[in-house]
């Protein structure tokens, strides 16, 4: 059954692509305080959360504020990973008005409130969902979440596991860990997959959808067939992206990135973002894109993160697979060196970020410049390792474009370097390295090719 299991694991690429040029973009709103997440109104502007104190909206077109659309300051915590964190416009906002904000109260409480939008501000709050959080508001992390719309006008909610206690994100008698579907009025769909008697405190928590989940910070529907595609920060090396499906276990704390060995209890990660042991690429924002700006990007899944400190940073593109359900990812590249939280895809066709660090939303801009259709050199490429699964040898062959220092390194499934196969100059041309890893235990592991500006990385698979 291992083997088996194993065989299946998708092969993955890791390649440097630009799209987007470091300067390729245009300030649309600047001077802001940590903004988290934005959402665009029909009438273009912009309302947007300061992550310490409070929602603003801003037009879009010249940058100006309009209005402090509710002020948080006297009812939310901030520390980390909490604060003003989500927000988005109901699908009848013309009609109602609605808009709903996710926030951390100074009460320990994790909160999604629906406001009416009257002439820019924020009236008559109502309160859909309230969970008091385990412990005091300084014991754990973890409270990052969003809101967003899904199929049937259900209002879906993204919960951390608090990190107090892990595995609250296994329990069906709480929110913590969960991706939680309600009615926009706070009531409960009877459809729910643990759904029982309909009241959140007694028994099953009735609005859990998916669960198992450490620190889920956004999701997003797929314009292309309504599935959830979430962006999840793992613990030191094992950041995911994950398909959601209703009433499916995602692991957490049982499994940290793939399963190893599999457990068929748990649903996979569709794909894992390698760190370096301590630090992660952290994964934030996450869109599916369908539009025609960035036509090497349609109908890709596109993830931003908020931190340099990894050894992946920036923006990344994701190739799914098996269509039409497209479950799974095949490769993630590269394609901007740019720092954000938030991405969203205007009707424009343009993606806009929010750059938490920077005080700023910006306009993603194509870059004008291309290499070989792919920004790829032209003649460098990384080969399958053949045979893949192999014991316990197997060769990794590689081509070299120009006169390069060139590596081929081995790492482990948590990010850690264990093999230096090549590390020299290299004339242009095609080679072969063997790798023996008879003193290896059996499982995934991923070899690097750097040479130059190049970069690419692949799976290989090891069976005793």
């Amino acid at each position: 059954m291992l083997k088996r299991k194993i065989l299946s694991i998708l092969i993955l690429l890791f390649s440097v692509n630009t799209i987007f040029a470091q300067a390729n973009y245009q300030i649309i709103i600047n001077g802001l305080t940590l903004p988290t997440v934005f959402a665009f109104m029909p009438n273009g502007n912009i309302i947007v959360n300061q992550q310490k104190d409070s929602t603003f909206i801003y037009n879009s077109a010249t940058g100006q504020r309009i209005s402090c659309f509710w002020n948080f300051k006297d009812s939310c915590y901030y520390n980390g990973e909490t604060g003003v964190i989500g927000v988005c416009l109901d699908p009848s906002f013309n009609s109602n008005h609605y808009v709903y904000i996710y926030y951390v109260g100074t009460d320990s409480t994790i909160n999604v409130v629906r406001f009416v939008e009257n002439n820019n501000l924020g009236t008559n709050p109502l309160k859909i969902f309230r969970y008091k959080r385990p412990g005091s508001l300084w014991q754990g992390p973890h409270v990052a979440g969003n809101v967003h719309f899904g199929p049937l006008g259900k209002l879906y909610i993204s919960v951390g596991d608090a990190g107090l206690i892990p595995n609250n994100a296994q329990l069906l008698t709480n929110p913590l860990g969960k991706i939680l579907r309600i009615n926009s009025d706070g009531t409960i769909p009877a459809d729910n997959p643990f759904y029982d008697d309909g009241n959140p405190a007694t028994g099953n928590d009735d609005r859990i959808w998916a669960y198992g989940f450490r620190n889920p910070w956004d999701f997003t529907f797929s314009p292309y067939n309504d599935s959830i595609y979430l962006t999840e920060n793992g613990q030191s090396a094992n950041d995911e992206i994950n398909f959601v499906q209703k009433g499916k276990n995602y692991g957490w704390p049982v499994c940290q990135g793939y399963c190893v060995p599999y457990n068929p209890l748990y649903r996979q990660p569709m794909d894992t973002i390698g760190g370096n042991g301590i630090q992660n690429y952290v994964p934030t924002g996450i869109i599916v894109y369908n539009g025609t700006v960035y036509p090497s990007l349609t109908g890709r899944v596109i993830t931003s993160n908020m931190q340099a400190s990894g050894p992946v940073t920036g923006i990344l593109k994701y190739e799914l697979g098996n269509p039409p359900f497209n479950d799974t990812i095949t490769s993630h590249s590269v394609i901007s060196p740019l720092l954000g939280t938030t991405l969203v895809q205007h009707t424009d066709g343009y993606i806009y970020m929010s750059r938490m660090a920077n005080g700023q939303i910006v306009k993603l801009l194509p870059d004008p410049v291309g290499i070989n259709n792919n920004n790829e050199p032209a003649k460098y490429s990384l080969g399958q390792n053949y045979p893949n699964p192999f014991n316990p040898k197997t060769a990794v062959r590689y081509s070299i474009g120009s006169e390069s220092t060139v590596s081929v390194r081995i790492y482990d499934i948590t990010g850690k370097e264990i093999a230096v196969l090549v590390n020299e100059n290299k004339q242009p041309g095609s080679y072969e390295v063997v790798w023996n890893a008879e003193s290896y235990p059996s499982g995934v592991y991923f070899y690097r090719l750097s040479a130059g500006e190049f970069s690419e990385e692949k799976k290989m698979v090891l069976i005793k």
